[in-house]
């Protein structure tokens, strides 16, 4: 058994498994170094790691609520845990510095400054309690139809959207973990591989497609106005705030397709 995952963990891309790694808490044998070109080409693999995730989400869905028979509601939040386990949380943590900054930040470098402090304040809380509300009711919603595969949506459509987030706008620290890998992206690998996870879902359920996108622009509008346009960047708590964000606003946009 130990071979056979040895054996499967070579043939997984080198890319894939950096972002595997880099994006959730799944092992996949070795950890490997922080590499900037592999950290850059890593990034068209977003979008199939929250395939990954999605994948996870449904099968556990399904699981707990046909096999096992729970209800719903206690699904749902079990659902959601394995959700925040599945990242580490590795997202949440944006929303919680940038809730932070964005009630206790009147200027652009006040509002960067509160975001590196490891404090935790109102705007934190009350952030993060809001968008695990929001996912909480509407994974209630989506699993009483039993459509486990609506569960693919949201991780994969929120790792596409920061995949363009990167691509098109600055990034503000001049010593982050983003500042060598926005030097070694992929243009034309992470194009082709937000078309081909789109036109999966597109497959899937065209209208939910649609209504989800929709919604997921005003999620990013909101993003935008509130955080991008003031501080006329982005920073790494920026991007999981898009990432979270994107995921409650696909969310929204399924149960509105419902």
């Amino acid at each position: 058994m130990n071979q056979m995952l040895q054996q499967l963990n070579q043939k997984i891309p080198k890319a894939f498994k950096f972002a595997i790694e880099f994006l959730t808490r799944i092992p996949v044998g070795k950890h490997s170094e922080y590499q900037p070109e592999m950290a850059g080409a890593a990034v068209a693999w977003y979008g199939f790691v929250g395939l990954l995730i999605g994948f996870f989400l449904a099968i556990s869905g399904w699981i707990l609520m046909d096999l096992i028979e729970l209800p719903s509601l206690l699904v749902a939040a079990l659902v959601l845990t394995l959700w925040v386990v599945f990242t580490g949380a590795l997202h949440l943590d944006g929303v919680g510095d940038c809730g932070d900054a964005w009630m206790g930040g009147h200027t652009p470098e006040r509002m960067l400054e509160i975001m590196k402090d490891t404090n935790c304040g109102i705007g934190a809380i009350v952030s993060v309690a809001l968008i695990l509300l929001i996912k909480f009711s509407a994974l209630t919603a989506i699993l009483e139809t039993e459509n486990w595969v609506l569960l693919l949506f949201a991780p994969v459509i929120a790792r596409v959207v920061l995949t363009l987030v990167l691509l098109n706008l600055p990034y503000l620290r001049l010593s982050g973990l983003a500042t060598p890998l926005h030097s070694n992206l992929n243009v034309n690998a992470i194009m082709a591989a937000g078309l081909v996870l789109l036109l999966v879902l597109v497959l899937i359920w065209f209208q939910g497609l649609v209504t989800a996108l929709m919604v997921s622009a005003l999620g990013y509008l909101l993003i935008y106005q509130s955080l991008i346009k003031p501080l006329k960047g982005t920073t790494g708590d920026i991007y999981g705030t898009v990432v979270e964000v994107t995921e409650a606003a696909v969310l929204i946009g399924l149960v509105a397709a419902l």
